[in-house]
């Protein structure tokens, strides 16, 4: 074991010290407030234009931004000409957060249990869940809530990745060696962040400090990750479990962007290959229309939004 965890030491100390180490946008994007911000638009810019590459029209709908976070991207919804955006997430803390914004007509948040949805069946015409699947220990469940709320003929966007992602565990801070997660065990990656962490060399980001200002130290205690924080689903894992759902959908996985890495497309369509080297992946999940015709919802006033009982 300690043989194992110098070695990774020392990869995301020669990692850390590469330009492959400051290439990285998420690494780059935790580094201050300004620069997370510029990260965010980007991300608006990359779902809004997903959402149109997969036919999923935001204009004229009532839209469900699912674990909104702190709200920073649910106003873009609004510019990509969305009657009503609704922001909902677990986090209280965030939600505050959001709720701070300026008042915008149709932009509303509020808090959600894990679940259950805070809203009324088939009350919304497209929900957009990005970055947000990979952190639901029961993704089943989240999905029949989904399909709960979605009016007939109404589609959900997830945009995730699955666990053989090179960079899954979400450590890009500490951890910048590509597929640690795989080739070493959890006890010791987590120990050797723990170590970087701490280490005279190493950058602290943004999130590294409390509210006061203080550089936090209880980090990388545990020496395994939590399913409830990532649920660790593979690829094929997710396809189960939208195969299992009554929902339709489709899913379209994504190359890594580099010149250099743009040959593994060909790994794509390939069995276990694939969960290697698929970057990202897009789903759409659509609720198949009914017989009846059910009126397709409106924007409503935020205040007669209550948690579902």
């Amino acid at each position: 074991m300690w043989l194992s965890e110098q070695i990774l030491y020392q990869l995301a100390r020669l990692m850390h010290r590469s330009e492959a180490a400051h290439s990285d946008d998420m690494k780059d994007a935790l580094q201050s407030e300004e620069n997370y911000g510029e990260y965010r638009l980007t991300r608006a810019k990359e779902i809004t234009d997903a959402a149109e590459r997969s036919g999923v029209q935001l204009a004229g709908e009532v839209v469900l931004d699912l674990g909104c976070s702190d709200g920073a991207i649910s106003p873009y919804y609004l510019e990509a000409g969305a009657l009503e955006v609704i922001g909902v997430d677990i986090d209280a803390e965030a939600i505050q957060i959001a709720k701070k914004q300026p008042a915008r007509h149709g932009l509303s948040f509020h808090l959600s249990d894990i679940d259950r949805l805070p809203l009324d069946d088939q009350s919304v015409n497209v929900i957009i869940a990005y970055d947000v699947f990979e952190h639901v220990a029961q993704p089943s469940v989240l999905l029949a809530e989904c399909h709960r709320v979605l009016a007939p003929g109404g589609q959900l966007l997830i945009g995730t990745w699955g666990w053989h992602h090179p960079f899954a565990p979400h450590l890009w801070s500490t951890m910048p060696v590509p597929w640690a997660h795989v080739f070493f065990s959890e006890r010791s990656l987590l120990r050797t962040c723990r170590r970087v962490y701490h280490s005279d060399w190493y950058t602290p980001n943004m999130h590294d400090f409390d509210v006061n200002g203080e550089r936090i130290q209880d980090r990388y205690l545990n020496e395994s990750i939590d399913t409830n924080y990532l649920n660790k689903y593979l690829v094929r894992d997710f396809e189960r479990v939208f195969e299992a759902s009554p929902l339709d959908w489709t899913l379209r996985p994504q190359p890594f962007g580099s010149r250099l890495a743009g040959w593994t497309r060909l790994f794509l369509k390939t069995p276990w290959i694939r969960e290697f080297f698929t970057a990202y992946f897009w789903a759409v999940l659509t609720r198949p229309e009914e017989s009846s015709t059910s009126p397709a919802p409106r924007p409503r006033d935020a205040s007669t939004l209550q948690p579902a009982a």
